[in-house]
């Protein structure tokens, strides 16, 4: 007689998850609470990082403003309730049963990640702005190094052309005094000659008279004229010379190789910079304003758009659809039953190829002991001996 199937009474963990199954079904669909628990946690780094980003903003631009700071900081804690109203509205795309409110839920997800992008685009944009401010403020430095050594450039150029101006001056003073010089050396000399003379009181005398050639002063008035040029000249050169020993450039080109190699270093140091130059195939000291503003719309707004739909798609994710007839609940007692005549089938057949292989082991061992013992197969004594032939043989199952 097979034995009574007893019902095995289930676990409390086993219950929970019959009341789950069944609460699942009556609802049509079941949440993963794993994705949904972190798709707010996604979401509240997101809130976390965009209102630290928007203090520091605040905290930089607002020029010494209590008052503006708050102001600045109004928009950004409304962006974040709306941003933490995501993950809700993505559940109730999947969760409502009227169409309606499903597009409705639907518009309000593409508006919270609009937001999101916004905020999580000024984080992109914070990020890289420390070293573009560097990098602007080195190219800044070095340009004016630059124009300073133009600027030096054309004074020195100024004062080689005013020396030059002067020397030519010098040298037309010399030739003027040279050349008056040849002219006062060439007049005639002076004539002079005896003459006879009376005095008042009638007395005679005599004396010597040169006579000079008319043109002689104006000669030396020429001279005079020429040497008083040529010593002015000659001190305006003295002058123009000492001004410009005064224009060292070296000082200056030294200055400006410095502040390039800072520049290059700032410009080695801002990754914006250097993708940006990888992008377009310059040199990262050679791309332009309008470059790398482009670079960064792509390089902000593609992740920022990336991490709007994150927590989003985690929270569509987590709702899974479920039908009665996708799952079969079967009770542990229900499956005893099911499977008891199984076991039961099972345990006979094997029972009965025990019992024939037995008797055919005993049937070929029979003929060697009728050999050993002539005596008829009778009753044996009461040790116990073989049983008598024909008898049928029977197993006893140990238990039983």
């Amino acid at each position: 007689m097979a034995d009574a199937v007893i019902p095995i009474p289930q676990s409390p963990r086993a219950a929970r998850e019959a009341a789950r199954r069944a609460r699942d079904l009556e609802r049509g669909y079941a949440i993963s609470h794993k994705r949904l628990a972190l798709a707010f946690a996604a979401e509240g780094a997101i809130v976390a990082t965009s209102l630290a980003g928007a203090w520091l903003f605040a905290s930089i631009y607002n020029g010494g403003d209590r008052l503006a700071f708050w102001m600045m900081m109004l928009a950004p804690v409304a962006y974040a309730v709306i941003e933490f109203s995501r993950v809700p509205l993505a559940v109730s795309i999947r969760t409502q049963r009227s169409t309606i409110l499903r597009i409705v839920a639907a518009l309000g997800v593409a508006g919270a990640a609009l937001v999101t992008v916004k905020s999580i685009s000024q984080l992109g944009e914070i990020m890289f702005r420390p070293r573009l401010t560097e990098a602007a403020r080195a190219h800044q430095v070095f340009l004016d190094a630059r124009n300073a050594q133009g600027t030096l450039d054309r004074q020195i150029a100024d004062a080689d052309a005013v020396v030059t101006q002067r020397t030519q001056q010098l040298a037309e003073a010399e030739a003027r005094v040279k050349a008056a010089n040849t002219e006062l050396g060439a007049l005639p000399p002076q004539r002079c000659f005896r003459v006879s003379s009376t005095t008042p009181d009638g007395r005679r005398v005599q004396s010597t008279r040169c006579n000079t050639d008319p043109r002689t002063e104006t000669m030396k008035t020429s001279l005079g004229a020429a040497t008083k040029d040529r010593q002015e000249a000659s001190q305006r050169l003295d002058a123009a010379r000492v001004e410009r020993a005064k224009l060292d450039r070296q000082a200056v080109d030294r200055r400006v190789s410095e502040l390039e190699v800072a520049y290059r270093d700032a410009i080695t140091r801002s990754q914006l910079h250097s993708f940006t130059a990888m992008v377009f195939g310059k040199d990262p000291t050679q791309v332009t304003d309008e470059e790398i503003h482009r670079f960064l719309f792509i390089f902000v707004f593609v992740p920022a758009i990336g991490a709007s739909l994150a927590s989003t798609l985690l929270a569509l994710t987590a709702i899974e659809r479920v039908r009665e007839e996708d799952d079969v609940v079967l009770d542990e007692s229900a499956g005893s039953f099911i499977l008891e005549p199984f076991a039961e089938e099972i345990i006979r057949q094997a029972r009965a190829e025990a019992e024939r292989s037995a008797a055919s082991a005993i049937e070929r061992a029979r003929p060697a002991a009728t050999v050993a013992s002539p005596q008829p197969a009778a009753a044996v004594g009461a040790a116990g001996g073989p049983a008598i032939a024909g008898a049928p043989l029977r197993v006893v199952e140990s238990g039983r």
